[in-house]
């Protein structure tokens, strides 16, 4: 059974119902199946406390991204940091909504195989990631 779960989301601007249209399509767009995605908004302090426990690192972090599937059928959970989320807008000048839809997509994006660790990766998934965002923004 499909399940698909936002919780404590930063704006009211994004709804739940919007958001689970929204990676539906982007499941469908690369051709994928979603099993479980789960996205958990939380405060910079267990952020902190999970990037500590989970990958040794005593920095603060805008998301953490638990794959449990297989690049074919997703099976995820997301935490994002609420501080990282709103920082990263402010420093990128976007709105809190933009830099969720950017985060979610990051994390979907490590899901099927996507990465960031050098400059050429980062720039493929910045570019994918802009693509997943203007699904969000066609009419539904």
């Amino acid at each position: 059974m499909k399940t698909t779960q936002f919780f404590n989301l930063p704006s009211d601007n994004l709804l739940p119902s919007d958001l689970k249209y929204w990676i539906d399509l982007v499941a469908d767009h690369y051709q994928v199946t979603l099993e479980q995605f789960v996205v958990n908004f939380i405060d910079k302090d267990k952020m902190l406390e999970m990037n500590k426990k989970y990958l040794d690192h005593d920095t603060h972090t805008d998301i953490l991204t638990f794959d449990y599937g297989n690049q074919v059928v997703i099976n995820a959970e997301l935490f994002i940091s609420t501080y990282m989320c709103s920082l990263n807008a402010e420093e990128n000048s976007q709105t809190v909504e933009n830099e969720t839809l950017r985060l979610i997509s990051h994390g979907f994006l490590h899901t099927i195989g996507y990465s960031d660790k050098i400059p050429q990766q980062k720039l493929i998934m910045t570019e994918q990631e802009d693509l997943c965002i203007s699904m969000f923004h066609v009419k539904q």
